[in-house]
């Protein structure tokens, strides 16, 4: 409805004057529009001010001249009331509603379809956001700024508050922002003046939330615990009950702090494997989310992002190097690839060594393509994984297979440690 029509409605009702099939039109109207009702509310609170204030007269001013009485009191006071209430519309309808909250900044960002997509200004209210790649920066009133990494469902819900459903979060408030909040499927963090991250998933049947601070302090208000520099944990719900882990699944919880600098974003020029099919005789799985199916392989993410339920690299079956092959879907000519490999987050017990790789027309037969040796990730708390080439003569292939000749384990663990294994950020594949 408009707002003019919205007005004048309620303008015939604290005028007394509102006739059955308006009362029914603007009851409609008030349990349907949740905006509605915020402009009824407020109009409300303007009318009984002004009803006070006629009922209650100042000893301080004269008496009106006689003359001036052939209206009724109660109309001159409704005039007088109607005058000032437009005047208070006037102001409400100009003035900002609502938190305010905008896009600071956007690194390569692809919106969800269906979703908003505001490149800059103000986010919009209460509507569910959805970023499928980029990183989006977003700053409040408060001088606190949160950090948005793809693929992340969102939505700003009041001032200072932010709820994150899925995806990745790293937060900064400076001084003066302390209570800023955000609110997530597994519970709510609030900030004490801190820099922290939040990792937000699932294991499928409950969300998984991984918390690290990185300066200041945080509360987990679902188990009233506060962490400081340096402490991270993973929230989990077991049978409904809130509970804190020191770690995921025997892995210590790490997360990257976007909140100083926006990351670039992965290259898909040229790139015929991007978000192609991939499939392989098995991947690691394990408790709370932890699974890092070969789909990863094509998807685009790097650098071991991801939350628990959707990480962005394939780990092979405990022990195992693996293997695994790209459908192109139709026979191109390919004539390079190019690797990232994986530290599985930071825990450097998995990653490809030595590698074979292999062409098909048919997924039958198969013709070598390529040898070759990764580096381990030497991994710099933040920084980019990097890729490396391999080049080899030019050939027609729809399917190309990656077998892992050799891979990476933990130094301190013994051979026979189950946890280690092949694994691969990312493999790109170019015609030259």
């Amino acid at each position: 409805m408009k707002e003019d029509r919205l007005d004048l409605l309620l303008h015939a009702l604290f005028e007394g004057s509102l006739g059955d099939s308006e009362r029914a039109e603007l009851n409609s109207v008030l349990a349907s529009d949740p905006a509605a009702r915020a402009r009824y509310r407020r109009v409300a609170a303007i009318h009984a001010a002004l009803s006070r204030k006629a009922a209650s007269p100042s000893y301080f001013e004269a008496p009106p001249p006689a003359k001036v009485t052939k209206f009724p009191g109660r109309w001159a006071s409704v005039a007088a009331a109607v005058a000032i209430l437009a005047g208070g519309l006037s102001y409400l309808a100009l003035r900002p509603r609502g938190p305010v909250a905008n896009v600071l900044e956007t690194r390569g960002v692809t919106w969800a379809e269906g979703s908003s997509a505001p490149e800059a200004g103000r986010l919009p209210v209460a509507v569910p956001l959805e970023i499928t790649r980029g990183f989006v920066r977003v700053g409040f009133p408060s001088g606190a700024n949160v950090t948005l990494e793809a693929p992340c469902r969102f939505r700003l819900d009041e001032k200072e508050a932010l709820s994150v459903l899925h995806g990745r979060a790293s937060v900064h408030t400076p001084d003066g922002a302390e209570g800023f909040r955000i609110d997530t499927p597994g519970g709510r963090f609030v900030d004490l003046g801190t820099e922290f991250g939040l990792a937000v998933g699932s294991d499928g049947m409950t969300p998984v939330v991984l918390t690290e601070v990185f300066k200041g302090e945080v509360e987990i208000e679902a188990t009233k615990t506060r962490l400081t520099d340096g402490e991270s944990r993973v929230l989990v719900r077991d049978d409904g009950k809130p509970r804190l882990l020191a770690d995921l699944d025997e892995s210590p919880v790490m997360l990257v702090n976007h909140v100083r600098q926006l990351p670039g974003q992965s290259s898909t020029e040229g790139n015929l494997a991007f978000r192609k099919p991939v499939f392989s005789q098995g991947y690691c799985t394990r408790p709370h989310g932890s699974i890092f199916p070969p789909d990863n392989l094509t998807d685009g993410r790097l650098n071991d992002s991801g939350v628990p339920g959707d990480w962005s690299f394939w780990l092979a079956p405990d022990g195992e190097s693996g293997e695994f092959t790209v459908d192109l879907l139709q026979p191109e000519m390919v004539g390079r690839i190019s690797l990232q490999n994986t530290s599985n987050r930071g825990i450097n017990d998995r990653g490809v060594a030595s590698f074979a790789l292999l062409g098909s027309l048919d997924n039958k037969s198969f013709f070598p393509l390529a040898e070759g040796e990764l580096p381990r990730v030497n991994e710099s708390k933040g920084s980019a994984f990097p890729f490396h080439d391999f080049s080899f003569a030019q050939v027609e292939a729809r399917y190309v297979k990656l077998v892992v000749t050799g891979h990476y384990r933990h130094t301190k663990r013994t051979a026979d440690h189950p946890c280690q294994g092949g694994g691969l950020n990312e493999i790109r594949i170019f015609a030259e």
